[in-house]
């Protein structure tokens, strides 16, 4: 289940981050029922206002709105799809139809930068003047 988009094994995320110029702050983990251990990367996976990575000018933050479809219903976070169906859902990932998605959004002096939905859209901190 490990995509390096959407999932990566833990203890990588702060090396990812740091390539690009960030310094890691938190970052949610979960266990598979394959017992196998992997950082949550989408933003969807986070509450709005997640502070994911900082620099001294700016921060990465979880923000904007979730609309998923599973089994022909609509939530509107994955907290209620967990609530529901409990946290194994999570194994269920690639069935979820996101009709809108949360992102990562680089904010300098609380004002909007850059925002990135994948990991592999992130701008280097530098390049973005951060």
């Amino acid at each position: 289940m490990i995509d390096n988009c959407n999932f990566l094994p833990p203890n990588t995320i702060h090396l990812l981050l740091d390539a690009f110029g960030w310094s890691y702050s938190k970052s949610n983990d979960y266990r598979n029922l394959d017992n196998i251990n992997m950082t949550l990367l989408r933003a969807d996976f986070y509450p709005v206002g997640h502070v994911l990575a900082v620099s001294r000018k700016a921060v990465i933050v979880c923000d904007g709105e979730s609309l998923i479809e599973y089994q022909d219903e609509i939530y509107e976070d994955v907290q209620e799809l967990i609530d529901k169906f409990g946290i194994s859902v999570i194994d269920k990932f690639s069935s979820w139809k996101f009709l809108s998605e949360k992102e990562w959004t680089v904010k300098k002096n609380g004002e909007y930068v850059h925002s990135f939905s994948s990991f592999k859209d992130i701008k280097h901190r530098k390049k973005l003047r951060c």
